[in-house]
């Protein structure tokens, strides 16, 4: 009866208890205390637009919150960690170190749930392309078991000219090639304001082209690729214009362009890395906007506050994805073989993991009803022995991973 409990553990941890979800938000905030040719402290008021950021912040609460067009100093970057999300008590947001020039990307993050492992630069143009690698604040942190995640910020060149799309192009390209060089292939998001009219853009191509020695590629999560400028059929997902008047900042014409994305890696949308996106959406978006602006006809997506704070804020609409996390077993499509695998059960000193096909074992990973990773094997044979001998007794997690692909995870009892 004693391992009674053990048991529960090991079932609620199978069953998901240990997860959690990652609320990300990008949204290009138009200049944010910036004045530039017709946006001036009149109509791009940086106290209104604090007001404003803060009603929608509090409204989608992002774990996760990436930005374009933030004035390129300290004290701008600075000053929306502490006058829009560390607020009223809430002391849990940091910011990423302050790097770009005319118009910066930021990543803000829930301290709480998230940490920032690093971060780099991509050059590009007209403006830089940040990356920001986060790690998860799993139950089992602090024996070094967590999920990363990478942020990818950017920011490409506007304009519908042939050469504004070859400026496009050539930045891609030189975001693939870093992600590529640096043999990327778990959990990456690549977002920001892509000023894309269309898939068959060069740009588009190049980042949903496999690259390098992984054959990494971004992804739709959406899965609608097409042309979205000025298209009845995508009126669902587009996110710039709000206005078809100006103030003189505001860009006019209505909702008839996608130029905002979130793109995704396979193991986001397969869950393969312990994170999978469970939703992604345009906020305030109903469908109801082609060609009109985000508040006539009447739009009852959000609620009034909201929506008049993102009409007034800026010429984009925000996104979000929800991503769901399991650090218990990092991983949502591992599956059991069942009697693929033959083990001894219980076990006193060796493990002793036989795979009668002949597949030969590729890793054997055990863990501690907590997720920690407390022994791991790598290797090439159908047999496989682990010395435990060193480990406690009580009920362990085994993973063990076979050449052709397939996952199994057992129960090990060790009795002394």
């Amino acid at each position: 009866m004693k391992f009674i409990p053990q048991l529960l553990i090991f079932l609620i941890l199978s069953f998901g208890a240990a997860a959690d979800t990652l609320t990300v938000m990008h949204y290009n905030l138009m200049y944010y205390d910036r004045v530039y040719e017709e946006c001036t402290a009149a109509n791009n008021n940086v106290d209104s637009k604090d007001e404003y950021l803060r009603t929608i912040i509090s409204y989608v609460k992002p774990d996760i919150l990436t930005v374009n067009e933030v004035n390129a100093s300290v004290s701008s970057v600075e000053r929306i960690r502490a006058n829009v999300l560390n607020i009223n008590g809430i002391a849990k947001y940091k910011r990423a170190n302050f790097s770009g020039s005319f118009l910066a990307n930021m990543i803000y993050y829930n301290s709480e749930k998230v940490e920032l492992k690093s971060q780099d630069v991509i050059p590009t143009s007209p403006r830089e392309t940040n990356v920001y690698k986060l790690y998860l604040k799993t139950s089992s942190l602090e024996q070094g078991d967590t999920i990363f995640l990478y942020c990818v910020i950017t920011h490409l060149k506007a304009g519908s000219d042939p050469s504004d799309e070859d400026g496009r192009t050539a930045a891609s390209a030189a975001i693939m090639s870093y992600l590529a060089s640096g043999n990327l292939n778990g959990n990456v998001l690549l977002m920001g304001d892509m000023n894309l009219y269309s898939a068959d853009e060069g740009a588009f191509v190049n980042f949903t082209t496999p690259t390098g020695i992984n054959q990494f590629r971004l992804y739709d999560p959406l899965s609608m690729v097409g042309d979205w400028h000025n298209n009845y059929s995508y009126r669902n997902i587009h996110t710039q214009s709000t206005h078809t008047t100006s103030d003189g900042c505001h860009s006019t014409g209505g909702m008839d362009d996608r130029f905002d994305f979130i793109l995704s890696s396979s193991s986001l949308t397969s869950g393969s890395n312990g994170l999978k996106i469970t939703s992604y959406k345009t906020i305030a978006q109903d469908g109801n906007r082609f060609n009109g602006s985000l508040i006539n006809p009447a739009n009852y997506s959000v609620p009034p506050d909201v929506l008049n704070a993102l009409y007034a804020n800026s010429d984009h609409l925000p996104l979000k994805m929800s991503l769901y996390s399991d650090s218990a077993l990092h991983s949502t499509t591992k599956y059991d073989l069942g009697p693929k695998l033959v083990f001894n059960n219980p076990v006193t000193n060796k493990l002793h993991v036989h795979v009668p096909d002949g597949i030969p074992v590729v890793t054997l990973n055990l863990y501690s009803i907590t997720g920690s990773k407390m022994l791991s094997y790598q290797g090439a044979e159908p047999v496989v022995d682990i010395d435990i001998s060193a480990l406690g007794r009580g009920i362990y997690i085994a993973e063990a991973t076979l050449s052709d692909g397939c996952v199994t995870f057992f129960k090990v009892l060790k009795i002394r």
